[in-house]
């Protein structure tokens, strides 16, 4: 049986040599709080420096906040790119020409008119003629690439251009157009409503990546100034419930990062495809969600290890879980339901889901884990189990 360890087992003067005034503990502190403060402004400095060598040496993804804020976009773009490829293709289905004539044009054409050119208040034949009338393109071609291509010579050598008009169907321009900017990736599918937007979400994310990068250093000066004052026993409960709680939390992140984004930003658009709206992605916008949400999913995550701490503290078991999963059920979609950054449906069930698996998985790990039994003669508010 493992042996418990009471607070009067230790010596009196054990913090005899770590004791300070109260002065000295805030001098201390503004110490520590510098260094830290040192460190992320080395990795700030660093940050943009690895970004502007990246960017002449024209390497992608060397740098920190550049590649970063592509990552953070790069589930909302996906998407919308895949949206826009859809609706391309719907179109090339419809790239059916009929010849109708002269007087069904001309009908069509006053209909459409006569209804402010709204064309859906066409039937579809009459949107099938409307597509099928040519319109005219004025094109100016150089003379000198008409004599290398026909390989004729001109018989006015004074002029350089023939002004022609040609005859062409917008609905085949159209088409052509957007699958260019698909293939070339001519168009950017984020976009910024103001001058400042750009460098204020470029500033935000390297803030972000240089907070995370010198976190090291700013969580080891923290513990140092905290672990000071606290007994052997307290040191190694941080010790063993720290790196479990660092691993849900990246768990939950990534998570999050790449897979719960995509499929909420895809199911989330599908309903601008049912109504037939465009969507128009503001970068401020989306980086405040795209931000937000992996935080709330890492946080999510602890649930397993918040059970695990409530069954060794005695107040709940295994079975007390167990038998409340109702409750849970409630309590958690309610949760989910609040603290996702968005009120739709289908990114509030992205979270709840999970939280059900791991409410399932906490109780498991009570279960299979369980905390010591206690002996007659154990001090209940003295003691702490080792």
């Amino acid at each position: 049986m493992a042996r418990r360890t009471r607070y009067d087992d230790y010596p009196e003067d054990m913090f005899d040599k770590s004791r300070m005034s109260f002065g000295d503990h805030i001098e201390d502190l503004r110490k520590r709080l510098l260094k830290a403060v040192y460190a992320l402004f080395a990795c700030v400095l660093g940050s943009f420096l690895l970004d502007y060598v990246g960017e002449q040496l024209k390497i992608p993804y060397l740098g920190v906040g550049r590649p970063m804020v592509r990552v953070i976009t790069e589930p909302a773009e996906s998407q919308v790119k895949a949206f826009y490829e859809r609706r391309n293709q719907r179109n090339q289905s419809r790239l059916l020409l009929t010849d109708p004539s002269a007087e069904e044009v001309n009908r069509v054409k006053a209909k459409y008119i006569k209804n402010d050119r709204d064309f859906t208040q066409l039937t579809p034949d009459e949107q099938l003629t409307l597509r099928s009338t040519p319109e005219t393109l004025p094109v100016r071609i150089p003379v000198k690439a008409l004599e290398v291509a026909v390989g004729l010579k001109a018989v006015n050598p004074e002029k350089t251009h023939i002004d022609v008009t040609l005859q062409t169907y917008p609905q085949y321009l159209h088409y052509l157009t957007t699958t260019g900017e698909t293939y070339y990736g001519a168009r950017q599918y984020m976009k910024t409503q103001s001058v400042q937007e750009g460098f204020m979400v470029y500033f935000k994310v390297t803030m972000l990546c240089s907070v995370i990068l010198s976190s090291p250093i700013i969580f080891y000066q923290l513990w140092a100034f905290v672990s000071a004052g606290l007994y052997p026993h307290e040191k190694k409960y941080i010790h063993l419930y720290l790196p479990g709680s660092v691993i849900l939390f990246l768990t939950g992140v990534v998570l999050c990062q790449f897979l719960v984004l995509p499929g909420a930003v895809k199911s989330l658009i599908g309903f601008n495809e049912w109504i037939e709206l465009d969507p128009d992605l503001r970068m401020n916008e989306w980086l405040g969600f795209a931000l937000l949400l992996p935080v709330v999913f890492g946080v999510s995550f602890q649930t397993p290890l918040v059970m695990f701490f409530i069954t060794r503290t005695r107040l709940l078991t295994y079975k007390n879980f167990l038998s409340a999963w109702r409750y849970a059920v409630f309590i958690l979609a309610v949760f989910a339901a609040v603290i996702t950054p968005t009120p739709d449906l289908v990114t509030m069930l992205y979270l709840f889901v999970p939280m059900m698996g791991l409410y399932m998985l906490g109780v498991g790990v009570c279960y299979w884990f369980p905390p010591e039994v206690r002996t007659e003669g154990d001090d209940d508010e003295a003691q702490v189990a080792v």
